[in-house]
């Protein structure tokens, strides 16, 4: 054999093993800079969570709400409920539209709260839909992408959370 086959040889194995190396140098940057992703949501999630008025108006969307009359949609009710309702529903959708668009893991996010997603549409289901009538809206309008996640996570809950933690 000629020391030039074996020259041209050896340079395409450690050719072939720099494709590889970069292959997955460029996969684990990839992963890293998806998970960093995460944060800046997850803190402003974690933030909100502390807050003392943001459990208050989940307590009355999930507790009061229900008693009260949906005939007259969310623009029927007292001005102190129609803000808990649009702070919870639209911090909700917040992070649906955020999983939707791959910012936050869809499934950690709908593992962490799934029950406040189900619970919470639960709730204010017949007063979106009310006022989204009453509006002449079409379905796709008022809260809908919290409502797409909401009824996807009750029809489909994820892995448990803690398989999605060890990712």
């Amino acid at each position: 054999m000629d020391v030039s086959v074996l020259i041209n040889v050896g340079a395409v194995i450690v050719s072939i093993l720099a494709l590889i190396t970069s292959a997955l140098l460029a996969r684990n940057q990839f992963r890293a800079q998806r998970h960093g992703n995460h944060v800046g949501p997850l803190v402003e999630l974690l933030r909100e969570f502390r807050s003392l008025e943001f459990h208050r108006n989940y307590a009355f969307i999930r507790n009061e709400l229900p008693k009260l009359s949906s005939d007259k949609g969310i623009s029927g009710l007292d001005e102190d409920v129609q803000r808990k309702i649009y702070d919870i529903g639209y911090f909700l959708q917040l992070y649906s539209i955020l999983a939707y668009m791959g910012v936050i893991d869809r499934e950690f996010i709908g593992s962490l709260l799934r029950r406040r997603y189900v619970e919470a549409w639960t709730s204010l289901e017949p007063f979106v839909r009310k006022e989204r009538e009453l509006q002449g809206l079409p379905d796709s309008a008022i809260l809908n992408v919290f409502e797409r996640f909401a009824v996807h996570l009750r029809d489909h809950p994820p892995t448990d959370i803690q398989i999605a933690l060890r990712r």
